[in-house]
């Protein structure tokens, strides 16, 4: 989880910045590129809970955070599909293809809480839309701290609007209840109101909505269309061929929330990589209950089935896993007690680790050029003290400073006056890109630090 992805030191970066501070920020504070300009924190919440988790276990505090966080959304997923249907062996199956097709995008990062509200969401809608007793409260609540924690709240928003379309369309066809619809627009203006009490109101739906250029989006994978050729997607394709073939065969019984929903989920992670954990938690309950209904005639099926809840009732799912939590934490607690570093590092071979140790004590002055993935790190390193010329969330630093910075990273064009513009006095880039090589042969930039990964270089 720390071999390619910097975010998670921006995280911590902000959250220590706000624990300090007392102030969340809705201006940017960490880069000199654009500085104090708006950059709504619709994660502090989850920043500042990063950062207290850190200040207890370090880096493996955050790794055994993140896992717990992933493994109770499958947890309660696969509680929830088994209540709807009953089958476990089924459920079991169903929900070990959904952890798998969404480990693609498993990372310490804000947006494993969006997995876990969504898992949560979808099945109080779910109740509603069965005319189930649900205490609408909760709603609104649960919107309270999605909002604050991830931009993926607007999922949970879509979501609602599947369901109350669903209920909208079987309306028409007269086969919803009246008092259903109501209690969804209760539900809808509720939530979106939760949505907006935010330390920068209405300005996160703003940021969010207007994430749509196309040229950074093309250069970030996470939010590419996923790529079929690649194994990981393999889960992720056999969910989805598997939820289309039920489709087609339960497609005069499926209500149509369920169509709605599932089907704008897979097309929104035919979209972007990212969305697949989405659609597969969104999938898995539905598809249990369509295919259970195709199994039952098979008497082979039914009696396993038959011996696996017996299995399932008399298993203590919550001793062994609680065991092992506090096992683990205490391990952790030992081992840097002992050695005074954490398990968990980020790696060296992606990251300018050697190089961040010599900047400690060989501090630059003036502005920092940086390389994209590096920028999250550095932040983290330096606690937010070294302002970078850009770090991995694109979207606040917009196209034109991105096409400056690729032109700068590939040496092309006037490069150096782009350089220039921005007052770079020193710069810290990867051994094996063209402005390593243009820097190296330039009179104007010498050499001073490098290692198996990074180069620094600084003018005279």
């Amino acid at each position: 989880m720390l071999s390619g992805d910097s975010d998670l030191g921006r995280h911590l970066a902000l959250g220590n910045y706000i624990l300090e501070n007392h102030v969340v920020p809705s201006r940017d504070v960490f880069s000199h590129t654009l500085p104090d300009q708006p950059r709504p924190p619709y994660e502090w919440l989850t920043q500042v809970l990063f950062a207290l988790v850190y200040r207890l276990l370090h880096l493996d505090g955050i790794i055994l955070m993140t896992a717990i966080v992933i493994s109770v959304t499958f947890a309660l997923l696969y509680k929830y599909a088994n209540d709807r249907c009953g089958s476990p062996a089924l459920v079991l199956a169903t929900a070990f293809l959904a952890s798998s097709s969404s480990s693609i995008h498993w990372l310490p990062r804000p947006h494993i809480f969006t997995f876990l509200f969504l898992a949560i969401w979808i099945e109080r809608l779910e109740k509603l839309r069965k005319g189930e007793t649900v205490r609408l409260f909760i709603f609104p609540l649960m919107m309270l701290f999605w909002a604050n924690m991830h931009g993926g709240f607007v999922f949970g928003i879509l979501a609602w609007g599947a369901y109350f379309a669903g209920w909208l369309w079987e309306r028409i066809r007269n086969n919803a209840v009246y008092q259903t619809g109501p209690r969804f627009l209760i539900v809808g203006i509720s939530a979106l109101i939760a949505s907006v009490i935010t330390p920068d109101l209405w300005h996160n739906w703003e940021a969010i909505l207007n994430n749509g250029n196309a040229y950074i989006l093309s250069r970030t994978n996470e939010t590419l269309p996923p790529d079929l050729t690649y194994p990981a997607t393999v889960p992720f394709l056999i969910l989805l061929f598997t939820t289309i073939l039920l489709f087609l065969i339960h497609r005069k019984k499926l209500p149509a929330a369920h169509f709605f929903l599932v089907t704008g989920f897979g097309f929104m992670s035919g979209l972007m990589a990212r969305n697949i954990p989405l659609f597969a938690i969104v999938a898995t309950p539905v598809i249990c209950e369509l295919a259970v209904n195709s199994l039952r005639s098979i008497q082979a099926w039914t009696q396993m089935e038959r011996r696996f809840a017996v299995f399932d009732s008399k298993t203590k799912t919550q001793v062994l896993p609680t065991l092992m939590i506090l096992l683990t934490c205490g391990y952790f607690s030992y081992h840097f007690a002992r050695t005074g570093e954490s398990i968990y590092q980020f790696n060296p071979r992606v990251f300018p680790v050697q190089a961040a140790d010599w900047l400690e004590t060989n501090l630059q002055r003036g502005n920092m050029f940086n390389e994209f993935n590096w920028g999250g790190y550095l932040l983290f390193r330096f606690n937010g003290m070294q302002h970078v010329f850009v770090d991995s969330q694109s979207d606040f630093y917009g196209e034109p400073l991105l096409r400056d910075y690729e032109q700068i990273m590939t040496a092309q064009g006037d490069w150096q006056g782009k350089l220039e513009t921005y007052r770079i006095s020193w710069v810290i880039i990867p051994n094996n890109m063209p402005l390593t090589k243009a820097l190296s042969e330039s009179q104007k930039w010498r050499q001073v630090y490098q290692d198996n990964t990074a180069k620094i270089f600084q003018t005279p």
